[in-house]
């Protein structure tokens, strides 16, 4: 059997009344073959599962004969149908609708009840029949029609679809429908109330009147719930179609970076090619010059040697006894000179330039074990209870979640009593970083970047946020630190509980207006116990370990931190030290390192203060005398 869709779409047979495209109402079509609803081929029909109406032609296509089943093609619901399409239901409301249109637009209507097919030019009311002009004047002249209400279709133009009035009659009793059954669900006439809906045996039956109200209260409220639901349904779809552009920015930003990296690292690769081959050029100059000059010289004495002797061989062969002495003691001095000169040396035996491919192997490996594709997600997760519900809360999953190991990207300290504290590299990951910070390098600013970045749905959106691109992995036995340096200016005075700025060592980071409310939180911000100061508070699984006071929470004023993280792996501690002052400024005690952990940043909008941070990690870590005494006293 071919295809439903495809044998529908074949269909050309038009409507004899209108064309498909003149009606523009989807009301009057069937939505799977586009054809007119009438009370022919095209009579509308509605099966249970759908709103809308199919024609009877094209349910008659779908119908399976052999099991006696019919596929919705809208809903793809399965009816089990005994009866065939012709048990469905029409829908009288499209057909009048249809008729309406006719009249309004002057297109030909057949006489209901004439039999020479004749055009109808009139409609009674009270009948709902069309008449043609002789059928009219007949009905007007019949004793029993005689006082109906005959309306023509000039007059019919003037009035709305709801006074195109149908008969609704009783299928079994052939009378007007005038009650509703609660019990059976059914619009009933008088008769069918005294036989098979009658009170007495238990059917609820009410006036159509009564039953109309009744279920159009019922109706309007179930019609505003989907209305209700459309909406949040679009606004998912509007949603998601965003989230679809996000995934195609991303793709596009994600292809441009990697060609973007790999052609600056061909440029540099070229580069150092270039340098190398000039190398080899500027080496080997020196000695090519040399030897040039050593060869030109042996040619130079060769010339001689071979013109001299060939001259005097010649000479002699045509000379006698006295031309040949004579000859020979004229060449002596000659010959005794050529004896003694020689050809200009080279200091070496053999020389050359070589291309030496140190640590080619190391940076193949290294390239290959180099960056990665992230798949990176925000989804909801369990709100605290100090983040208000229109805050967004969403917690950061990157998968895979940590870079390829490289050799010698960490930077080894050798303290006192051959204690190691290793120093690991870490970047910002400028792909995660909110769209409102500037990143260069190792230094991020609170400044709007120029140009823009793309929202590629990697970006953190709350607040101004900042994600290292691997996380540190504390293992037992080791001993790891970062430094975290801070600089900024008070341009307006900050609101009271409210944050300027915040550095975090979490396992699970979180996209958030406000700290990290697991892991490390060590923040710059407002507080009630020190008035009118900005201080420095430290929380740990949002539980405050420490609260001193910074600087007046004044315009013009300016702070420089310099903090010092150190992680220890066997002791399972963890140390917040300032650099400056050389000195421990919380220690916890029981610290996590069950799994690793990622550090972020947080900066204030730019009209509240000027704020640069700064990252140092790897091989660009020092270490003062201080510091490191201070490290080696710790417990």
């Amino acid at each position: 059997m071919r295809c439903l869709f495809i044998t529908i779409e074949l269909l050309v047979t038009m409507s004899d009344f209108i064309a498909v495209s003149a009606l523009k109402n989807y009301l009057t079509e069937c939505p799977i073959c586009k054809e007119q609803f009438d009370e022919a081929s095209h009579l509308p029909r509605r099966i249970t599962c759908c709103v809308q109406c199919i024609c009877h032609d094209c349910l008659q296509k779908i119908y399976k004969e052999t099991d006696k089943t019919l596929l919705c093609p809208i809903s793809r619901h399965n009816h089990h149908l005994p009866g065939g399409v012709e048990s469905l239901s029409s829908e009288p409301l499209i057909l009048k609708i249809i008729d309406d249109f006719k009249i309004h637009k002057g297109l030909r209507l057949p006489c209901t009840d004439c039999p020479d097919n004749n055009e109808a030019v009139a409609r009674c009311d009270d009948c709902c029949v069309f008449m043609c002009t002789e059928c009219k004047t007949s009905h007007g002249r019949h004793r029993l029609s005689r006082h109906h209400t005959t309306v023509t279709f000039e007059e019919m133009k003037g009035r709305p679809v709801q006074s195109f009035r149908r008969l609704h009659e009783c299928s079994q009793h052939q009378q007007t429908q005038q009650f509703y059954c609660y019990t059976c669900d059914k619009i009933i006439c008088v008769s069918c109330t005294v036989l098979d809906h009658d009170k007495g045996n238990g059917h609820n039956v009410v006036s159509v009147a009564e039953a109309h109200q009744e279920k159009a209260k019922s109706t309007d409220k179930t019609l505003a719930r989907l209305e209700e639901k459309k909406n949040k349904i679009s606004k998912t779809n509007t949603e998601l179609t965003k989230k679809l552009k996000t995934i195609m920015v991303s793709t596009e930003a994600a292809k441009q970076d990697i060609n973007q990296t790999f052609d600056n690292l061909i440029d540099q690769i070229q580069e150092r090619r270039a340098i190398l081959l000039s190398d080899v050029e500027e080496k080997s100059t020196n000695s090519r010059k040399q030897t040039e000059e050593a060869q030109e010289s042996t040619r130079t004495l060769l010339t001689k040697l071979k013109s001299s002797t060939e001259y005097t061989k010649q000479m002699r062969g045509k000379a006698d006894q006295i031309e040949d002495l004579q000859l020979m003691l004229s060449s002596v001095g000659s010959f005794n000179t050529l004896l003694e000169e020689s050809p200009k040396e080279v200091g070496f035996f053999r020389t050359g330039v070589s291309f030496v491919s140190a640590n080619l192997d190391h940076l193949i490996t290294t390239i290959k074990s180099t960056v990665l594709v992230r798949s990176i997600t925000y989804s909801p997760t369990q709100r605290p209870n100090t983040i208000p519900e229109t805050a967004m809360y969403n917690i950061i999953t990157l998968e895979p979640s940590v870079l390829p190991e490289v050799a010698d990207v960490d930077k080894r300290i050798i303290s006192g009593n051959d204690e190691v504290v290793r120093c690991p590299t870490l970047e910002w990951d400028s792909n995660t970083a909110s769209g409102e910070v500037t990143i260069s390098g190792s230094v991020i600013t609170n400044s709007r970047p120029d140009p823009p970045q793309p929202d590629t749905g990697c970006r953190m959106h709350s607040g101004r946020r900042v994600l290292a691109s691997r996380p540190l992995v504390i293992r037992r036995g080791h001993r790891d630190m970062f430094h975290v340096t801070c600089r900024f200016t008070v341009r307006r005075v900050t609101e009271e509980n409210m944050m300027i700025f915040e550095t975090a060592l979490v396992s699970s980071p979180v996209d958030t207006p406000w700290c990290q409310q697991a892991g490390l939180s060590v923040c710059v911000a407002t507080c009630t116990n020190h008035k009118q100061h900005l201080c420095l508070k430290v929380r740990y699984d949002n539980r405050l370990l420490t609260d001193s006071c910074l600087t007046k929470n004044q315009i013009g004023e300016s702070r420089d931190l310099h903090l010092c993280f150190l992680l220890d792996g066997t002791k399972g501690k963890l140390y917040v030290v300032d650099v400056v002052a050389v000195k421990v400024i919380c220690k916890v005690n029981d610290a996590a390192f069950d799994r690793p952990l990622w550090v972020m940043v947080s900066v204030d909008i730019p009209k509240v203060s000027d704020m640069r941070v700064e990252l140092i990690s790897g091989h660009d870590t020092t270490v003062s005398d201080g510091v490191s005494r201070l490290l080696l006293s710790l417990d």
